[in-house]
């Protein structure tokens, strides 16, 4: 998944407001269902260039809504992500706030940039090969488990049988 389409947009809500006043600031995002907690990061941290403490997301599940006829209607899934940043750190929120910071930062080479995402993408990638590689064999066991229970019960079935 490209790191552009992972976060959708910043959500400002009273929640939202209330995390951002606390010690370390909690910033509240709108991000793909799909994307995992360390795509998130990632994303987070090739846009605003601050490696985040921590992600937790919620999953917002369709619900029903009035549409006038027979059959309800549903709003969309959504996923909220939580980020929360280190303390003393600050990104920016509105289009004033974006261009005071541009003006006071000298931006970075795209070059090394773009390497280190190219980098931090391909440990993602691998580490969800590896998760999935694991998963794969943790079923291949439990069907193994299962053919020498089955076999088992066999076993002790012709046994019974021989008595």
């Amino acid at each position: 998944m490209e790191l552009t389409r992972i976060i959708i947009q910043p959500l400002n809500t009273e929640k939202s407001y209330k995390l951002r006043d606390l010690l370390n600031k909690v910033y509240t995002f709108q991000v793909n269902p799909k994307a995992t907690k360390q795509e998130i990061a990632l994303a987070f941290e090739s846009i605003y260039t601050i490696v985040p403490l921590k992600v937790r997301t919620q999953l917002r599940k369709p619900a029903a809504i009035r549409t006038g006829t027979m059959k309800p209607g549903f709003t969309k899934l959504t996923k909220i992500a939580y980020i929360t940043l280190p303390p003393g750190t600050d990104i920016a929120e509105s289009k004033e706030e974006i261009q005071k910071v541009s003006k006071e930062k000298t931006p970075l080479s795209s070059d090394v940039t773009k390497k280190e995402v190219k980098k931090q993408a391909v440990t993602v990638a691998k580490t969800t090969i590896a998760k999935k590689e694991v998963a794969a064999k943790k079923t291949e066991v439990k069907e193994d488990k299962k053919e020498v229970a089955a076999k088992k019960t066999e076993v002790i079935e012709d046994k019974k049988e021989n008595k």
